[in-house]
């Protein structure tokens, strides 16, 4: 390939040869459009070899951050640095002009773009940036844009005019002139959108490939959350235009930033397969606000363990209650939902006794909280603790012994007895009720 590094201004190419492994920062970046402030100090940066996922709900200001960076918008204050240089409004405060920054930045909107041009031609509008004035594309160039399409499935479509394509197909030739820019940034938003699956998988791959061979860096904006924690490096989740929360998949990719951010209880645990976050959506908040959900502004404390609360943790969450529970320990199904689901517990190590510590502590939950819920757990000397703390409350719901097929099935008592007469003593003084009308019970109450 014919180096064309001479095409950049001398301070530009000073700037950039200097330029650290950083290829993005943004400082306190805000944008407005027509006198709304859509992206609010907005700070955020990315590596050369990293890939940077942008999620969050419809109108948090994802795409108008995007462009901002892309420089098709203005933006309202704050400073973009690429490579080094630092934008404003698209243009480098010294030295680099917009062919210079055309270099830099690929972007990639979220409509592909439809028009009379063949795919090819479509695809050869990536090198313009790297041509001087009055040049025309070499071979070197049209051997580019043909490898790129090879690398995006989309040589069959070489002599189609690219209003003839699908969105999908033209949605590939955007890329693939993303590809043939050969930019140090890319910036693509919703590259996914309206692809069938195997496609998806090849628009990613082919993006996480450029970043690690190209040692480039990319902003992606998704809607697949599972998709993004699968294939990103980092996610930045925005909310209301300002960043909610920025790391690793793990780190973001919380049921409490879940429900801020998309107002949505989830499930966040490890892909069988690839062993990345997987996001399992168990519900959503009442569209007409949290307010008016039946738990609004009570609590309710769980006794439960081996499994007896998860499924009670996640409708107890979606009814708009806030949750929390006993002493669990390292290896619990019920402690490994509280984690997912961010409920506070108390933490013991596994097959331990329930301490004076931790029983202290469990009853200070029972006291702050305005229903206590006793799940049909099987009991030993290690969790007895927490059925005898449960005893302490004012006021019980008691989970009755679940029927199968019709019998009650029995709840396990792996301390000769005692438990099965604290259960009684409870049910004489409150009662049971079944656990599919709980949440009635509690509406009641």
């Amino acid at each position: 390939m014919t180096d064309k590094t001479h095409l950049l201004t001398p301070s530009f190419q000073g700037r950039r040869e200097s330029a650290k492994r950083r290829v993005l920062e943004v400082d306190g970046l805000s944008t407005r459009l027509d006198g709304k402030l859509i992206i609010e100090s907005v700070s955020i940066s990315v590596d050369r070899g990293e890939l940077v996922g942008v999620v969050g709900a419809n109108g948090s200001g994802k795409t108008t951050l995007v462009r901002t960076l892309a420089g098709l918008l203005e933006g309202d204050s704050g400073d973009v640095a690429i490579d080094g240089v630092v934008f404003r409004s698209g243009v480098a405060n010294e030295g680099a002009s917009r062919q210079d920054m055309a270099r830099l930045v690929a972007y990639m909107p979220q409509m592909a773009e439809s028009h009379p041009f063949t795919a090819f031609e479509s695809v050869l509008m990536g090198r313009y940036p790297h041509l001087g004035r009055f040049e025309l594309e070499g071979s070197v160039d049209r051997q580019l844009a043909w490898e790129a399409m090879k690398r995006t499935a989309t040589t069959e479509f070489v002599d189609r005019k690219l209003d003839t394509l699908s969105g999908g197909e033209r949605q590939r030739v955007m890329l693939a002139r993303v590809l043939v820019q050969q930019a140090d940034l890319l910036l693509i938003d919703e590259p996914t959108a309206s692809l069938d699956l195997r496609h998806q998988i090849l628009m990613m791959d082919l993006v996480r490939e450029e970043v690690s061979h190209k040692d480039a860096g990319a902003i992606v904006i998704l809607h697949d959350l599972s998709l993004a924690a699968r294939y990103c490096h980092r996610l930045v989740v925005l909310h209301e235009g300002r960043v909610l929360a920025d790391g690793t998949p793990w780190e973001v990719l919380t049921s409490a930033n879940l429900r801020k951010a998309f107002g949505v209880e989830g499930l966040v645990g490890p892909d069988p397969v690839t062993g990345k976050p997987h996001v399992l959506l168990i519900g959503k908040e009442n569209s007409t606000g949290s307010e008016e959900l039946i738990g609004s502004g009570r609590k309710v404390h769980l006794v439960c363990g081996a499994g007896s609360g998860r499924e009670l943790m996640h409708q107890l969450l979606v009814a708009g209650y806030e949750v929390t529970a006993g002493v669990l320990g390292v290896g619990d199904s019920d402690r490994e939902a509280a984690e997912r689901l961010d409920v506070e517990y108390i933490d013991a190590p596994p097959f331990s006794r329930i301490t004076d510590e931790q029983h202290e502590a469990h009853l200070r939950l029972i006291d702050a909280a305005d229903h206590v819920v006793v799940c049909a757990m099987a009991v030993g000397v290690n969790n007895l603790r927490n059925l005898e703390a449960a005893g302490k409350a004012k006021s019980v719901c008691l989970i009755a012994a679940p029927l199968v097929d019709g019998v009650v099935h029995p709840i396990g008592d792996y301390t000769d007895g005692v438990s099965t007469e604290i259960r009684r003593d409870l049910v004489e003084r409150f009662g049971e009720v079944a656990e599919s009308e709980l949440l009635f019970e509690l509406a009641t109450v």
